[in-house]
C-alpha cells in the first residue's frame, strides 16, 4: 500500500481539498478518443446534433439530498473550463499505436483536441431528490462529457455523503482500510490462476482519481502480468503504459439507428456502423452485440461482421451463458473460435471472474477481463446506516447516455439502447417498444442490475 496512510477526506478526495476533480480531458476512458477519432471521419457522424443525459438507476439514491448544488455546478465549471489537450498529452496520445504499430489516431483528431472545449451543460433538480443534468451539441463534443462528468458525480457523492453523514476521521480510515483489503482479498483470490488476465476498466464509477490512482498502482505491483493495462488515458500515461486498453461503447449504435424508423432500416443500420468501424480500426473490430440484444444480432449478422471481427464483449448477458452461446455461433459459421477473444466487462468480481475462468477458459483463444467497478469503487455495505435521506452509502448505477438525436428536419427522436437486461432498457416508451419488436426482445425477463 501507499505510505501517505491512515486515509484521509483530503487525500481521497480532490474536493476536500478545493480543487477540481477533473483537471485533463485525459482523465477518460480511451475508447472516447477512438471513437471521436472515428466520428471525426465520418461526416454524416460529425455534425449530428445529439443530447445526452444522465440516469441513475437506483430508486434509492438520492443525489440532491447528498451533493449540494453549488459544489456540483463548480465541479462542472471546473472541468468545461479546462482548455483542450497540452502538448505534452498530445504527444502522448500521437505514441498510442495498434496491435500493428500503425497510430490509433489520426493527425485531424489531434489538431481537434488541441483547442477542444466541452460544450455548456443543464444543470436542475427534478424536485424528487435527484439531479437532471443533460449536455447537448454536435455528436463529437458531447460525447466527451460523459465519463468525466461520471467521475463528478460519484466523488461528489461518497465526499459529501462522509460529511453529511458525520463520518469521522477514523471511521473513514476504517473505510478506505477495508476497501484496499477488498482488493488484496481479490488479488489473493486471482493471482495464482496465470489464465486471469484483465484491463481495468473502472474510471467511469472510481470512487474519485486520487482512489483510482491507489488502486492501480496495487495491481501494478501485485499482478503485474495479470493485469494488463486501464481503459484511463491520464494514469496509463502516469504509469508509463503506452497503450491504454479500450474499443469503442454503445453509443456507436444508438445514435445512428435512432434516426431510423423501419425497422429492417434499424437493423441495417446497426450492421453498417459495425462495419464502419472494423474498417477504420481493423484491429480493434469488437463487436458489442448486447446494444439491442445479442442473439439476434448473431442470428442476422453479415457474412463480412461474422469473417471480419477479431472478438466480442460480453455486458449485460451472464458470460457463463454468452460465452457459450458466442462459440456456437462462430461454429456455425465456420469460424475457428480459438482465433477470436472474449471480453466480459459487467458487474465483475474476484469471483465470478474465477467462475467463468473455470467454466469457458480455453473455449476461445483469448478470454480476458473488463473490470471496474468492483475495483475503484468497491465500497458497498462499509458503512451501513439509517439515513432514508440519503440513500446507501457506496458505488451505484449511474450512467449517462445519448437521449436524442436531431433529424434533418429539426424534430429531436429518442435513443434507443435495449441491452441483454430489460432493466437496463433506455428510450421513450414508444421508441423501446419499436426496438423491442424490431429486435424480438419482447417478454424478455428482467434482471438485477450489477455496477
Amino acid at each position: 500500500m501507499r505510505t501517505n496512510l491512515p486515509y484521509t477526506l483530503q487525500n481521497s478526495f480532490a474536493p476536500a481539498r478545493d480543487e477540481a476533480e477533473v483537471q485533463s480531458l485525459l482523465n477518460n476512458d480511451v475508447y472516447k478518443f477512438l471513437m471521436l477519432d472515428f466520428i471525426l471521419a465520418h461526416p454524416e457522424y460529425r455534425d449530428l446534433n445529439v443530447r445526452w443525459k444522465m440516469k441513475v438507476r437506483n430508486q434509492d439514491i438520492r443525489l440532491a439530498n447528498v451533493i449540494p448544488e453549488a459544489e456540483f455546478r463548480s465541479q462542472l465549471d471546473a472541468t468545461q473550463a479546462i482548455p483542450g489537450v497540452s502538448p505534452a498529452d498530445i504527444s502522448y496520445l500521437r505514441g498510442m499505436t495498434s496491435t500493428v504499430g500503425r497510430p490509433l489516431l489520426r493527425e485531424e483528431t489531434l489538431q481537434f483536441l488541441e483547442t477542444f472545449r466541452l460544450p455548456s451543460y443543464s444543470l436542475e433538480s427534478d424536485g424528487l431528490g435527484g439531479y437532471d443534468l443533460s449536455f447537448e451539441g454536435s455528436w463529437a463534443t458531447p460525447m466527451m462529457w460523459e465519463i468525466l462528468a461520471l467521475k463528478i458525480v460519484n466523488s461528489l457523492y461518497l465526499y459529501n455523503y462522509a460529511k453529511k453523514a458525520k463520518i469521522t476521521p477514523v471511521e473513514w480510515n476504517k473505510i478506505m482500510t477495508r476497501m484496499m483489503w477488498r482488493l488484496y482479498d481479490d488479488i489473493d483470490t486471482i493471482k495464482w490462476d496465470p489464465r486471469i488476465t484483465f484491463s481495468e476498466f473502472g474510471t467511469r464509477r472510481a470512487a474519485s482519481t486520487d482512489i483510482h490512482r491507489q488502486v492501480l498502482e496495487i495491481l501494478q505491483s501485485e499482478l503485474p502480468g495479470q493485469c494488463t493495462g486501464t481503459s484511463n488515458v491520464m494514469l496509463a500515461r502516469e504509469f508509463g503504459q503506452n497503450n491504454p486498453r479500450g474499443t469503442n461503447a454503445h453509443e456507436l449504435r444508438m445514435i445512428p439507428t435512432a434516426l431510423q424508423d423501419n425497422p429492417q432500416d434499424i437493423i441495417a443500420t446497426m450492421y453498417d456502423i459495425d462495419r464502419q468501424w472494423m474498417a477504420h480500426f481493423p484491429e480493434l473490430a469488437i463487436l458489442l452485440p448486447d446494444t439491442f440484444g445479442t442473439s439476434f444480432y448473431y442470428k442476422n449478422a453479415p457474412r463480412d461482421i461474422i469473417e471480419g471481427h477479431v472478438g466480442t464483449r460480453f455486458d449485460s448477458k451472464d458470460p457463463i451463458i454468452a460465452i457459450p452461446e458466442y462459440v456456437d455461433f462462430l461454429l456455425s459459421n465456420g469460424q475457428d473460435p480459438s482465433k477470436k477473444m472474449g471480453i466480459p466487462s459487467d458487474g465483475l468480481d474476484a469471483k465470478s471472474i474465477r467462475d467463468i475462468t473455470a467454466r469457458c477458459s480455453g473455449k476461445v483463444g483469448k478470454l480476458t477481463y473488463g473490470w471496474g467497478t468492483g475495483l475503484t469503487n468497491n465500497t458497498k455495505w462499509l458503512f451501513p446506516t439509517e439515513k432514508e435521506n440519503f440513500g446507501p452509502f457506496g458505488s451505484f448505477s449511474v450512467v449517462i447516455k445519448p437521449d436524442a438525436v436531431e433529424r434533418k428536419d429539426g424534430t429531436w427522436t429518442s435513443c434507443v439502447k435495449l441491452s441483454d437486461n430489460p432493466n437496463k432498457a433506455m428510450g421513450s416508451p414508444d421508441r423501446v417498444e419499436l426496438f423491442k419488436k424490431t429486435f424480438g426482445m419482447v417478454g424478455m425477463e428482467k434482471q438485477e442490475v450489477v455496477v
